[in-house]
């Protein structure tokens, strides 16, 4: 997806929200790559993460001793942005830790397929899967669209 507005580019028009919603879903299918926010009483804390979305969840694995599972066990929540300032979508939701042991093959397998070579979580000591269930997504190409952002709100779809 092109971006709708750069600098020097006059702004676009808004999308109308069931084509945001669309192209937002389209942005979930097409990336691997996730910016992964959690926080403690010591302040935010973001990384990088590849991620795999099923329609439902977004799966994604690290280092079990790392300050992200530290953050999600003990909050359970955590916000991801995917794409770019000119096509952003950020999912605030809730989030679990699952064991590699325990995690769906239907999962898993599409998730490792992301990891060129890398190891696979359920066969790497130290990995744990973690699952962002949405409760709310907002999208925006640019700041037209930007007062109606917001496409899911608890959980349930807007449009």
């Amino acid at each position: 997806m092109a971006a709708s507005s750069t600098v020097g580019d006059t702004m676009q028009p808004p999308r109308e929200p069931l084509q945001r919603k669309s192209d937002a879903l389209e942005l979930l299918h097409s990336e691997t790559t996730a910016w992964l926010a959690t926080g403690d009483a010591d302040g935010p804390h973001l990384v990088p993460l590849l991620f795999h979305h099923n329609g439902e969840v977004l799966t994604f694995a690290t280092f079990a001793n790392s300050r992200t599972v530290t953050n999600v066990a003990a909050t359970a929540r955590a916000r991801a942005a995917i794409g770019h300032p000119y096509d952003v979508v950020m999912i605030d939701g809730t989030m679990k830790v699952i064991e590699p042991d325990a995690i769906d093959p239907a999962i898993a397998d599409p998730f490792a397929s992301l990891l060129r070579g890398g190891p696979d979580p359920r066969h790497a000591s130290g990995f744990v899967y973690l699952q962002l269930t949405p409760t709310r997504l907002q999208a925006w190409r640019s700041f037209a669209e930007l007062d109606d952002r917001t496409l899911m709100r608890s959980g349930q779809w807007l449009v």
